[in-house]
């Protein structure tokens, strides 16, 4: 951590996680109220994903937690993300239009780092710069464009087609050490759930590094499907549970680092008692050397949500704002009922159909706009993967219908020997005609 000396020498990077995204938030406010020097003198927001969008409330004070609001639309959704009301595209483009300030993108400059994918080679891409704002929304928009999931045709920045930019880099410039790599993910990560698994085996996949274990399995299948809004809202807690262990194991360096956290908090909720006084050497601010004298030693606990009963003493502003979010109005306590789900399921073949007709003509309508430059851009596609084919089969044809060279060598031969037997018989009678003549 000697790199936290010098102003702007560190950066922050987000990993790709879906609706886990609400870890980054978590984790991003604890900083913030904790450790304000890691926010303010950072070089360098870089995420991919969830973890772009994250990245970029840092920089414009984009509320990320409305990704509880798409989590609570999709519990309201009678098929889940199966419903044809379902678009996470359209909802959070349509938040970052409403919420992003005019000047967003002058802020985001060389500040933001977003990491994307080009299709269809697959080549990353981070971008930092941004002319206007609407380039910088659609740089987020094909950052979190998941193939399929999200729909069939990927959206266009500067002319190319990009996808979810954590198929290619999910965790950007990891392997440099003046990085803090964030992600809901057990592994080789600075901020991340502590592994409870006795399993040592990591995958190393999209420039990350995941722990085999069942609990990230899990956690891969919630940031596609999400659970409910108080169970996203707990992994936003424990993102903050963890950065702030991830504060306590650095209290050694915090004469280096200015701004570390300097208390056992983690220590404190989970004993009752304080932590004991021994003998050490401890360091001063006004002496250059080092002095005897008591100091404080405890080990840093791995805290569960379920572990803080009282969530509110650590952090007020975060978990007012959760409640808020998780808070459902009388017309969405009657949906997510029992009685609710039943008729809602006992009407769905009447009222599919309609909604169905609806949501794919709305979106039909938004596709306007786009449809010649998506139309241009599938005919390129076509006729590209068709010449690709052409080619493969023509090479793989002449090769197929070709003999080997030895066989070909050993053809040519033989028709030379052919040509020498079928003359040989024609001459050896002239020759015994002559010698008969002769002996005449």
């Amino acid at each position: 951590m000697d790199f936290l000396e010098a102003e702007g020498g560190w950066s922050l990077s987000f990993s790709g996680s879906g609706f886990l995204g609400l870890y980054h938030v978590g984790a991003t406010e604890c900083l913030r109220q904790r450790a304000p020097r890691l926010i303010q003198g950072a070089r360098r927001f870089y995420g991919s994903s969830s973890g772009a969008l994250n990245a970029l409330s840092i920089i414009c004070d984009f509320a990320c937690s409305n990704l509880l609001g798409l989590v609570r639309h999709v519990e309201r959704l009678s098929l889940g993300i199966f419903h044809p009301a379902y678009g996470p595209i359209e909802h959070i483009k349509k938040r970052l239009q409403e919420d992003l300030p005019d000047n967003s993108h002058i802020l985001a400059s060389q500040r933001l780092g977003i990491s994307m994918t080009r299709w269809p080679d697959g080549q990353n891409f981070i971008v930092t710069d941004f002319a206007t704002r609407d380039e910088l929304i659609q740089a987020l928009i094909c950052s979190l464009y998941f193939p399929l999931y999200c729909g069939n045709i990927p959206p266009a920045f500067r002319g190319e087609r990009f996808i979810d930019g954590a198929l290619s880099n999910n965790l950007p410039f990891s392997d440099c050490p003046t990085t803090i790599t964030v992600s809901p993910f057990n592994g080789t990560v600075d901020i991340c759930p502590q592994s409870t698994s006795h399993n040592l085996f990591e995958l190393t996949a999209f420039n990350a590094s995941f722990q085999i274990s069942t609990r990230n399995f899990f956690q891969g299948v919630i940031s596609l499907f999400p659970p409910k809004p108080e169970v996203v809202a707990d992994y936003c807690r424990q993102g903050y549970l963890d950065a702030l262990r991830f504060l306590e194991r650095r209290e050694k360096l915090r004469q280096k680092s200015r701004g570390l956290t300097k208390e056992p908090v983690l220590w404190s909720l989970v004993s009752k008692e304080p932590p004991a006084l021994v003998e050490g050497p401890r360091g001063t601010d006004h002496d250059q050397g080092q002095k005897a004298g008591k100091t404080v030693r405890w080990d840093i606990p791995n805290v569960l949500v379920k572990d803080v009963p009282d969530f509110e003493r650590l952090s007020p502003e975060l978990e007012a704002a959760l409640r808020k979010a998780c808070k459902r109005d009388f017309w969405a306590h009657i949906q997510c009922s029992v009685p609710g789900k039943v008729l809602t399921y006992l009407l769905l073949p009447c009222t599919l159909p309609f909604e169905y007709v609806y949501f794919r003509g709305r979106r039909l309508m938004q596709w306007l706009p786009d449809i010649p430059d998506d139309l241009y851009w599938m005919q390129g596609l076509l006729k590209s993967t068709t010449l690709q084919v052409y080619s493969v089969a023509k090479s793989w044809l002449l090769r197929w219908g070709s003999p080997p060279a030895a066989s070909a060598d050993s053809g040519i031969l033989q028709q030379r020997r052919r040509r020498q037997g079928t003359a040989a018989p024609e001459a050896r009678p002239l020759n015994h005609r002559l010698a008969d003549c002769a002996l005449g």
